[in-house]
């Protein structure tokens, strides 16, 4: 029976190894707390959407508008840390961790933004507000 019991006590051994990995990466996988972060805020306008005037827009539209024109972020080096689609009425708001970091969309096809690809800084608590104004060509 020594053997089993021996056994046995090295299951339990790596047992409570596995478990305590487990939980040391599970809290280095946590978010930083919100106070440990700044807040990257603004809103964005989209336009024009129509080539003429009167423009009638439904709701659904107006958000694929919007879902078409995702703002990353990324670190000065180019690796995208976030992404976030922009409300039509409340803009946007994404913690991040202080540091320098470049906001642009994806540029393809006619339009742009003037205002982009635009550097910030954040701090810790900090919030830094970054309105774009994204044109869409259409004309």
């Amino acid at each position: 029976m020594p053997g089993v019991v021996t056994g046995r006590v090295v299951f339990i051994l790596v047992l409570v190894i596995i478990i305590l990995a487990a939980a040391v990466f599970m809290k280095c996988g946590t978010p930083p707390a919100r106070d440990e972060t700044g807040t990257l805020t603004g809103n964005v306008s989209i336009g024009p959407l129509c080539p003429v005037e009167p423009c009638t827009v439904t709701r659904d539209q107006l958000g694929a508008v919007y879902a078409a024109r995702p703002l990353t972020i990324s670190t000065s080096a180019g690796t995208v840390v976030a992404s976030v689609t922009a409300d039509p009425e409340s803009g946007y708001a994404v913690a991040l961790n202080p540091g320098t970091y470049v906001v642009d969309i994806r540029h393809s096809g006619i339009g742009g933004s003037p205002d982009l690809p635009a550097t910030v800084t954040l701090r810790r608590g900090e919030t830094v507000r970054l309105d774009i104004s994204i044109d869409t060509g259409i004309r």
